[in-house]
């Protein structure tokens, strides 16, 4: 039996030939990846919870530099603790008397930034962190000892940029038991003399 070979099959041979040459000269010669595979990269990311309970916060602020917190609420897409900040929860509200907007401070709830960060799978069109995507304004659940909760990503960068500006303000010398007082003067009244 002779093999018989018409225009059709000499044409799907060339093209087979043609696909083989360029896929072997892009893996040999080329420094670039053929199909544009996605890269890793770490990336540090902060995580906001809004109006939490101390319990919560006593919980979540156990957590110190390297601990391991998952950032999915049914997968196991870990990220590495950097820093955990709480402070009391704020509200700005219409004074109606004065008809001015004023910040007051929500009794017995807090605010907590979570920085975390992780290796992320970067795409053209997202980060991923397994199967969680990492975005600036996605809500996301993270979970860990004692604690689960959802939260907002609110500021991301990679490992290692350097960050030159605050997201909060400081408020390590807050006391919650303390109202707002005037200060003093040695005669033990307020106001300039």
């Amino acid at each position: 039996m002779k093999l018989k070979l018409n225009v059709l099959d000499w044409v799907v041979i060339g093209v087979l030939a043609l696909l083989i040459l360029f896929l072997g000269y892009q893996l040999i010669f080329a420094e670039q990846p053929i199909f544009n595979a996605p890269e890793e990269q770490m990336m540090v990311y902060q995580i906001e919870f809004r109006r939490r309970t101390p319990e919560f916060r006593d919980a979540i602020t156990m957590r110190t530099e390297g601990d391991i917190v998952y950032v999915s609420a049914h997968d196991r897409d870990e990220a590495e603790v950097l820093e955990v900040i709480a402070w009391p929860a704020q509200v700005i509200e219409l004074d109606r008397i004065n008809n001015a907007y004023i910040t007051s401070i929500v009794p017995n709830h807090y605010d907590i930034l979570l920085t975390v960060r992780s290796n992320v799978v970067v795409t053209d069109r997202e980060f991923r962190n397994g199967s969680t995507s990492i975005r600036i304004g996605a809500p996301t659940v993270v979970r860990g000892l004692g604690f689960a909760a959802e939260g907002v990503i609110i500021d991301m960068w990679v490992y290692g940029e350097y960050r030159d500006f605050e997201l909060i303000e400081d408020w390590e010398d807050y006391e919650e038991d303390i109202p707002y007082e005037e200060e003093n003067d040695e005669n033990g009244e307020g106001g300039d003399e």
